[in-house]
């Protein structure tokens, strides 16, 4: 493993892994890096995806940088074993850095886990920007195509869940799914719904297995497409 830290600070840490197996590319991502020292890079992974793997299992980060120079045929089923990977433990946000593909693999890889795109061609400025956005848990797509992307995503979801129904929904999940549709965070929805965190979060997990969803970007678009606010 190669490790890089930074000195230590009284700010919190975004704990970062990266996978790069170009050394070319790599080392433009840590001088980009090199400005913003609330970002920590806990592991740097070269070789293989089983290592990778393994790093995300032992060191937890709360974001991941997968850069390749090229769409890798099984990046799907890469973005799926992160997110079981990750469920029962601190949620690794994940963030592809490479050539921009198709809207619709963007898409189907945004349904699989990843939180967004950061293109080769974008200003390396920006790069610890989109860092951050992703370990907020929001979605980081290049600005001249955020639009349309999105655009395509509530499509595709919309079309995925059409024929699910909100009769499933108790009334309080009713209410926890608008919510998040409005943008509120678990803290909001406990205070706004005069219940606990909790009890937030266990409506949250049977909403998922109600409306077979896995992410609260499909809650949100959901709610969006279904008309709720």
């Amino acid at each position: 493993m190669n490790k890089k830290k930074f000195q230590a600070s009284d700010d919190p840490k975004i704990k970062l892994l990266i996978f790069c197996p170009s050394d070319l590319i790599l080392s433009g991502i840590l001088k980009a890096l090199e400005t913003d020292s609330q970002i920590e890079v806990v592991n740097i992974e070269k070789n293989t995806l089983d290592s990778f793997m393994e790093s995300i299992r032992e060191l937890r980060p709360q974001v991941i940088l997968f850069a390749s120079t090229e769409t890798l045929p099984n990046m799907r089923e890469i973005c799926k074993a992160i997110r079981e990977i990750s469920k029962d433990q601190i949620k690794s946000q994940m963030l592809l850095l490479g050539n921009i593909p198709s809207h619709e693999e963007i898409v189907s890889l945004i349904n699989v886990g990843a939180r967004g795109y950061f293109d080769f061609n974008d200003p390396s400025g920006q790069l610890t920007e989109a860092i951050r956005v992703i370990h907020k848990g929001e979605i980081w797509l290049p600005r001249d195509k955020m639009s349309s992307i999105m655009d395509r995503i509530i499509s595709v979801v919309g079309r995925d869940l059409k024929e699910k129904t909100l009769d499933q929904l108790t009334p309080t999940e009713f209410q926890v799914l608008k919510l998040i549709g409005q943008g509120r965070s678990n803290d909001e929805i406990a205070e706004t719904l005069f219940i606990s965190k909790n009890t937030v979060r266990s409506h949250i997990k049977s909403i998922y297995a109600k409306l077979d969803t896995h992410s609260r970007l499909q809650l949100a678009l959901y709610a969006i497409n279904s008309a709720l606010f």
